[in-house]
């Protein structure tokens, strides 16, 4: 190993945080988008991934009283269709509290960095009344 590539391996870091700042944006804005409803014929699935269908379908779907196993897999759905460097998503529903139109859930999804792979946890919520979203990530290391 050399003296100048002991000095670029924290460069390699800052780009990989400069990713993982992209896709929290990204799914960020993902939550805030509504889809078009738009009927569109399943045999054009590179439709269905476009832009023309990003962000959430139906956003009263949300604020309705679905099982919590239901809306998960629909997050879960929409966050693999849009964000592809993701692998292995998965979403928990917390508890609405009371008081606030909103709905708090983890998202929990595996990513490939220069340094192997990665598990990224965020922490979400998207409120109801404004329909925007937030996205912390969290850090168990």
């Amino acid at each position: 190993m050399s003296f100048w590539k002991a000095f670029v391996q924290p460069h390699e870091i800052k780009a990989s945080n400069e990713n993982i700042e992209d896709i929290k944006y990204n799914l960020t804005k993902l939550l805030e988008s509504e889809a078009s409803l738009a009927s569109i014929d399943a045999r054009f699935s590179e439709l269905q991934r476009s832009n023309f269908r990003f962000g959430i379908e139906d956003m009263h779907l949300l604020s309705s009283n679905l099982d919590h196993a239901q809306l998960s897999v629909r997050l879960e759905s929409y966050i693999k269709r849009f964000e592809p460097r993701l692998k292995n998503v998965l979403v928990e529903l917390g508890d609405r509290k009371e008081g606030e139109n909103s709905i708090n859930f983890q998202v929990m999804a595996n990513i490939n960095t220069p340094q192997g792979e990665t598990e990224l946890i965020f922490d979400s919520k998207i409120s109801l009344n404004y329909l925007n979203a937030s996205m912390a990530e969290d850090n168990y290391e």
